[in-house]
C-alpha cells in the first residue's frame, strides 16, 4: 500500500467512523493538534485539538435522536495532503420533528504522518436551519484552545 493510498484509507475511516459512531476509528484519523471550523466559519464555532473534537462530535450526535452521514465521494490530491469530500447529514433532533438533511463540502489536510490536521466545512444553506445550540462551546463547555 502506498502512502498515498494509506492517506485516502485515513480520510475514509475518518468518515466512516463519524457515521458509525465509532470514536476511537475518528481518534485514529486525527492528528493531536487537530482543528475543525464548522459551519458557521467563526470562532466559537472552530474546535482545537484531537480530545476536544471527539468531545464536541460525539456530544452533538448524542443530542440527536438520530443521525446518518452519507458521504458521497471524496477527492485526494495527488500527494496524498489534501482532501475534499462531499457529504449529506441527516440528523432529527428533537421527537417529532422531520429530519433534516444538510448538504456540505469538506475541505481537509493531512500532516506529514498521514493524520488528519485540519477539517474546515462549507454547506449549502438548508430551507431549516439547525439548531443554535451546535456549537463547541454548547456542546463541551470550551471556547478557544482546549
Amino acid at each position: 500500500m502506498t502512502d498515498r493510498d494509506k492517506r485516502a484509507q485515513t480520510v475514509a475511516d475518518f468518515w466512516r467512523g463519524v457515521d458509525s459512531h465509532d470514536w476511537d476509528l475518528v481518534a485514529s484519523t486525527l492528528a493531536d493538534d487537530f482543528v475543525r471550523i464548522g459551519m458557521r466559519d467563526n470562532e466559537e464555532d472552530t474546535c482545537r485539538g484531537k480530545d476536544a473534537y471527539i468531545a464536541f462530535v460525539s456530544g452533538v450526535i448524542g443530542r440527536t435522536q438520530t443521525h446518518e452521514l452519507q458521504s458521497r465521494f471524496t477527492f485526494l490530491s495527488e500527494d496524498g495532503r489534501f482532501a475534499f469530500n462531499e457529504a449529506v447529514e441527516i440528523i432529527t433532533y428533537a421527537p417529532g420533528e422531520e429530519p433534516l438533511a444538510m448538504r456540505f463540502a469538506n475541505y481537509l489536510e493531512l500532516n506529514d504522518a498521514g493524520l488528519i490536521c485540519k477539517l474546515d466545512i462549507f454547506w449549502k444553506t438548508p430551507p431549516t436551519m439547525p439548531p443554535d445550540w451546535i456549537t463547541v462551546e454548547s456542546v463541551i463547555g470550551e471556547k478557544g484552545d482546549a
